[in-house]
């Protein structure tokens, strides 16, 4: 099945720019910055970069802690998705 042209899969993204605490499986907190969000997944600016597949936990502003699972990471970004979704209208 072919998608039609102009056709994007993943969720509208919103650029962000916050700074925000990723803790992974092993409880180590690191310091990033979100670079864009949408109601599925994330793109992080980071210093060391994240596993793939890695469960973790990211921490923007006053939000709840959300649980997430890292999907790519490369030259200093990393991406992931968002267990369950959320509602990034409700975002500091």
């Amino acid at each position: 099945m072919r998608r039609p042209v102009g056709y994007i899969k993943r969720a509208p993204r919103i650029d962000y720019s916050r700074p925000a605490v990723l803790v992974d499986s092993g409880g180590v907190e690191h310091q990033v910055s979100v670079i864009d969000i949408s109601s599925s997944g994330f793109k992080l600016q980071v210093t060391a970069l994240p596993r793939i597949g890695d469960m973790v936990t990211l921490r923007v502003d006053k939000s709840a802690p959300v649980q997430a699972q890292i999907r790519w990471a490369v030259a200093g970004q990393a991406g992931g998705v968002f267990l369950t979704p959320v509602d990034s209208s409700l975002l500091p």
